[in-house]
């Protein structure tokens, strides 16, 4: 899948009252302010292989890669043209009701404030139930800053308004 293929052009502007102003001062937050912002080009890559073992069991194993094409990035493979920035994934099924899923990605490589070399990335583990058209999923993540908490809990319902009931 490519996102932004001819670029993305993003323009705009805040028009700040005093009293948004100081909310902003009293939260610790960065005043915004206005800006122009081109995203460029993304692509995204993906394989998957499903492995079933009987008619209860299977196991999906999934390789991604993001391409971003704006300069060298902090990520597992870069180049001052292309970097990429891979995960991985497994899910195994029961009875394709059942999905218990795992992965990693975010993989960084920086120097700590001590001149130490340190690479870290990011694990997830999760769980899913699908009862005919709805699916409950919950992961376990680190989907932000981790001074506010090392792990957050995420989760989704889907309901398929277009599948067909048996």
């Amino acid at each position: 899948m490519a996102r932004d293929i001819t670029s993305t052009f993003n323009a705009w502007s805040y028009n700040l009252t005093d009293e948004m102003k100081q909310t902003f001062i009293a939260t610790g937050n960065e005043i915004p302010e206005n800006s122009v912002e081109i995203t460029l080009p993304k692509l995204l890559l993906g394989a998957a292989r499903k492995f079933d073992f009987n008619q209860k069991f299977s196991l999906l194993a999934e390789l991604n890669l993001d391409a971003t094409f704006d300069g060298k990035r902090n990520v597992l493979i870069k180049s001052k043209a292309v970097s990429f920035d891979p995960h991985l994934g497994l899910e195994a099924s029961y009875m394709n009701i059942v999905f218990l899923r795992a992965g990693i990605g975010n993989y960084q490589s920086y120097t700590d404030a001590l001149g130490k070399k340190v690479k870290t990335f990011q694990p997830n583990i999760g769980v899913g139930v699908k009862i005919k058209s709805v699916t409950i999923d919950y992961a376990l993540t680190d989907i932000g800053d981790q001074s506010v908490a090392l792990y957050s809990n995420v989760f989704s319902l889907k309901i398929d308004i277009n599948k067909k009931m048996k």
